[in-house]
């Protein structure tokens, strides 16, 4: 794995890794990702803990990120290799009851009209 992580990218390999809590020392590789993201966050240590030392006084403040999902949910902190500042992100985030009016809302009307739908999709001529 330490291979991968610090020579993969050369040959376009990318790994991903996760961890739920940042405290646990789960991963004896975690500074060999260059590239980190904080999402919600329970204490203001754990901010420095994923994103490096000072993370959290250049403005990372993933502890602050709200519990609502109307506010809180998609948010997370960046911080590339590039640059030690962290830049504050989000997601799209789309509620259950949006989805599903959208999908009511984009029903064909026949089974003509969907397999043009996805003829069309596929690059086909109609």
């Amino acid at each position: 794995m330490v291979t991968l992580t610090t020579q993969g990218r050369a040959v376009g390999y990318c790994v991903v890794a996760a961890l739920q809590d940042p405290r646990k020392e789960v991963m004896s590789i975690r500074n060999l990702f260059p590239d980190r993201i904080a999402m919600r966050l329970d204490e203001p240590e754990q901010v420095d803990m994923v994103l490096g030392d000072g993370a959290r006084d250049r403005g990372a403040h993933a502890d602050l990120i709200s519990v609502n999902p109307e506010i809180g949910a998609g948010v997370a902190y960046v911080r590339l290799e590039t640059d030690p500042d962290p830049i504050r992100v989000r997601a799209a985030w789309v509620s259950d009851p949006d989805i599903r009016a959208m999908a009511a809302t984009c029903v064909p009307e026949s089974a003509a009209e969907l397999e043009t739908a996805v003829a069309i999709e596929a690059g086909a001529a109609v």
